[in-house]
């Protein structure tokens, strides 16, 4: 067991890795906004609601994600 604090650049590659998925989310996240309003636009419901949950899904990863990252490892602040 090594309590002794993760070194900078560990942190700051865990740091670029964690702002990669989130954008790679982000890019889904957004795709599904768009479906959203073209199937609103629509009218369809049901693609609206399925891509609806999706989003939901992407925003609730990214948050995940992040508040990961920022609460480290055994719930330690900052990695």
């Amino acid at each position: 067991m090594n309590d002794a604090p993760p070194s900078p650049e560990l942190v700051l590659m865990l740091r670029d890795q964690v702002f990669e998925e989130v954008e790679r989310v982000a890019d889904e996240a957004a795709s599904y906004a768009r479906s959203i309003g073209e199937a609103a636009f629509r009218g369809d419901e049901a693609t609206m609601i399925m891509h609806l949950k999706q989003l939901r899904l992407c925003c609730i990863g990214m948050i995940k994600t992040y508040k990961d990252f920022l609460e480290g490892p055994n719930g330690r602040p900052g990695v």
